[in-house]
């Protein structure tokens, strides 16, 4: 113990009088430390941290599967997402025996309150056995009972902690009052703990999640949804019973669930319920945790570099311990303490560093990660920013200590020719080039993923997206099923909204791009037979006549809709150019007719291809019917096209709206260049996050390369003079004193790019547009580096090359 205070002692003092290196070096390490801490605290939070339920690892999500629709690519992205319908649920409820409970919920947005201030918020429909699925403890009150879920049960609610302490101001006088959820009153029997979520879809539509849902009330009191099995409407949840594997639990609900149907037409999934909501992002996230990984090694690389050169300097004083008795592991012992103290050092400043990039971290996210809210520094991230401290601590460190330790007595008495062979730094050369072997994987990753995100944002996404606003409204639900009270609310909003001054065209249509919703359907073409169980799918939007003109959608062949598209009139639709490749891939679709809604429509006219969910997702065939025709579906939104920035006429557009129909309320407004920003969010996140760690790591790499080059050129002064006194030009002993560096470089970066062949293949699934292979890439991260190298190594060198012999040999 004496030993090791005494070593802490020293290694304090000798850190003390050596300021500039020691801060150089500890900065590095907090950078190092700071970013992987910061990156791990994100994945503890949205992947690591069990969920606050008791014993959550037992819940488990589970999913009807379609494998047809394999076949169909406009389904095979969800052919594994399907919900339960409720009768299925309740057939597997009674039957099964591997859980302790099972469950189901479903989201939908609603009118809460009276007609004078309604709010449209969130709600969540759930059975009453969620209470033993998630073993929930109301914090008020009581949770629904069994006979409250079904048709005919009794109207009541539970609040969310959030809105209770929101709205009511914890008032525990709230059992037993009513709140109006789309006219009807429902009675408050209970408050739910803090912190209670379902988490999000993020499969399929990340927008849709009972995250912050107010009101919870019970399923199946719908008729409709009660007695239908085609109405895949909602998600299941259960709780594995103690000992029961989820093998067992897969194998007796896929024969429940199932029927009697044949495998390859329905199947069924169960994950573990944290694991499939985080399914799209847990491999990004790994991917970013890795990435900062290789950085906080190269921060390593670059400290083991810096306490080689500093060691070097201090050969005089080692020999002389050496030679007065002190033992090599004494000696190794004493370095790698200072390593560990420059760890700690480092540590307490990453800690600050994670704080602040965790929050920086959260802030960049895209808002459809789940668990975001759960994201804190907390023990394990604590744990995992002292055990990255102390490995890096013994990684930067165990190098030198072993070169140092070998210390000759014999140098004591020798000159400064000695060090000068010592100044040839063969280690230091090493881990110059282990360095840059390291930041060219980073930055190749970082080229490739920022060509990708290029590429993708310069995709036409079929529409004109200036000056477009997209105005979602929302009104009560028996409105919404009145179509000839909607079919007037959309007429007179159009006229209304485009008289507007400063407005230049109106429309109105279902599914607006980029809103993070689909309609899709089934449709027959005349002429053509599809393969049993994969229906020829389509996304289908209901519009008004002036909605191609107000996207800005090209039209390719014949005609779009006008207002004599109405009752009464011909049938008819127009599709989009996927659809008529698809179905007429040899002749011309216009007079053909297609089948859809159970009614043969004419083909009238063909527009260009519209990306409505990602700019990277493959163009689907696309079937626009006249809305006059049909009827627009419940809460369409308004497109209005404006001649100057589009948000600021949000005020006149409410009003104009309220004067059309004061039941309708505008919820929400989004101009269209920001949804389409929405949509390339995680793309960002990932391109940003891995090009700055890659900058980072050539940032440190050329502060690595200008301390061995420095140090080189220091150490070999006397034989530089002795080589400018015999005839050697400037220029050339400044080459030779960079080419003891780059020599290091060609060869770390030669390492770096077989590095990098392989490990840029995991990047593949990100990628649009590019390959991993990709040489633009490749030669622009080489001659990046390259440059960097050539300037890191030829500032110190330049100093060989101007060296005046007489100096230099009087002071020998």
């Amino acid at each position: 113990m004496d030993s090791l205070l005494q070593d802490l002692r020293f290694a304090f003092r000798t850190l003390l009088r050596r300021r500039a290196f020691t801060l150089i070096a500890v900065a590095t390490m907090a950078l190092g430390i700071g970013a992987a801490t910061a990156i791990f605290s994100v994945v503890n939070g949205v992947l690591l941290r069990p969920l606050p339920f008791p014993a959550a690892g037992r819940l488990v999500a589970v999913w009807e599967t379609f494998p047809r629709w394999l076949r169909v690519p406009e389904l095979a992205r969800i052919w594994d997402l399907v919900p339960l319908s409720l009768p299925d649920f309740r057939d597997w409820q009674a039957a099964q025996t591997s859980f302790d409970a099972v469950a189901i919920w479903s989201t939908r947005r609603a009118f809460l309150g009276g007609p004078d201030a309604p709010e449209w918020a969130q709600t969540v429909q759930v059975s009453a056995s969620m209470r033993q699925v998630l073993g929930l403890r109301p914090e008020l009150g009581r949770f629904f009972e069994p006979g409250e879920d079904a048709v005919g049960g009794s109207p009541v609610a539970v609040l969310s902690h959030e809105a209770w302490v929101a709205r009511y101001r914890r008032d525990p006088r709230v059992l037993g009052s009513s709140v109006l959820l789309e006219g009807v009153p429902y009675t408050i029997v209970g408050v739910l703990p803090p912190g209670v979520s379902l988490g999000a879809w993020l499969s399929y539509r990340p927008l849709d999640t009972a995250e912050g849902a107010a009101v919870w009330t019970p399923a199946g009191q719908d008729s409709i949804n009660s007695r239908s099995r085609d109405n895949h409407t909602f998600r299941a949840l259960g709780r594995l019973k103690a000992g029961a594997s989820r093998q067992q639990a897969w194998i007796e609900t896929d024969r429940l669930l199932r029927g009697g149907k044949a495998p390859a037409e329905l199947g069924v999934r169960l994950t573990e319920w944290q694991l499939d909501q985080a399914r799209e992002v847990r491999a990004p996230l790994w991917l970013l945790l890795a990435a900062s990984g290789v950085l906080l090694l190269v921060a390593c690389v670059n400290v083991a570099t810096l306490l080689l050169g500093e060691a070097a300097t201090r050969g005089q004083e080692l020999a002389a311990r050496v030679a007065l008795g002190a033992g090599r592991g004494r000696l190794a012992r004493q370095l790698l303490t200072e390593s560990l103290v420059l760890a700690a050092a480092g540590a307490v400043g990453g800690a600050l560093l994670a704080w602040w990039g965790t929050r920086v971290l959260v802030a960049m996210a895209p808002p459809v990660m789940p668990g975001l809210s759960r994201v804190h520094a907390d023990p394990s991230v604590l744990a995992f920013a002292l055990a990255a401290a102390a490995a890096t601590g013994v990684l930067f460190g165990l190098a030198p200590a072993l070169v140092m330790s070998r210390a000759n007595p014999s140098d004591v008495l020798r000159s400064s020719a000695g060090s000068s062979r010592r100044g040839r730094g063969g280690p230091q050369r090493v881990l110059v080039a282990l360095e840059l072997a390291l930041s060219v994987v980073l930055l190749v990753g970082a080229g490739l993923l920022s060509r990708s995100f290029a590429k993708l944002t310069a995709v036409d996404p079929g529409f004109r997206a200036d000056h477009l606003l997209v105005v979602r409204v929302a009104y009560p639900l028996a409105l919404a099923r009145d179509p000839v009270w909607t079919r007037e609310l959309y007429r007179g909003g159009i006229e209304r909204l485009a008289a507007l001054p400063g407005v230049t065209a109106a429309a109105a249509g279902t599914v607006a791009p980029f809103s993070q919703t689909a309609s899709g359907t089934s449709i027959e073409v005349e002429g053509r037979s599809d393969e049993p169980g994969a229906p020829r799918t389509v996304q289908q939007r209901r519009v008004s006549a002036d909605y191609f003109r107000t996207m800005g959608i090209a039209l390719r062949a014949g005609r779009t809709f006008t207002d004599a598209d109405g009752e009464g009139a011909p049938l008819v639709a127009v599709i989009s150019e996927a659809g008529a490749r698809r179905d007429w891939p040899r002749e011309s679709p216009l007079g053909k007719r297609l089948r859809i809604q159970g009614a043969w429509r004419s083909v009238v006219g063909v527009v260009a291809d519209v990306k409505y969910r990602k700019l990277r997702s493959a163009d689907e065939p696309t079937v626009y019917l006249p809305a006059a025709q049909q009827s627009y579906g419940p809460w369409t939104p308004f497109l209005v096209r404006t001649r100057d920035e589009p948000v600021a006429a949000l005020p006149v557009i409410r009003a104009a709206l309220r004067g059309v129909a004061p039941s309708a309320v505008v919820v929400g407004a989004d101009a269209m260049p920001e949804l389409i920003r929405q949509s390339y969010a995680d793309e960002r996140y990932r391109t940003t996050l891995v090009s700055v760690f890659g900058l980072m790591a050539a940032i440190l790499a050329a502060v690595g390369m200008f301390g061995v080059t420095s140090r080189a050129v220091a150490a070999r002064m006397r034989e530089m003079g002795i080589r400018v006194a015999l005839g050697a030009t400037p220029s050339a002993v400044t080459g030779l004193a960079a080419r003891f560096t780059l020599a290091g470089v060609a060869a770390g970066v030669g390492a770096g790019l077989v590095a990098a062949l392989a490990a840029t293949r995991v990047l593949v699934p990100y990628l649009f547009g590019v390959g991993p292979l990709d040489p633009i890439t490749y030669v622009a991260i080489v001659a990046f580096l390259g440059a960097v190298s050539a300037i890191a190594s030829w500032i110190p060198a330049r100093r060989a090359g101007r060296v005046a012999p007489a100096i230099v040999l009087r002071e020998e």
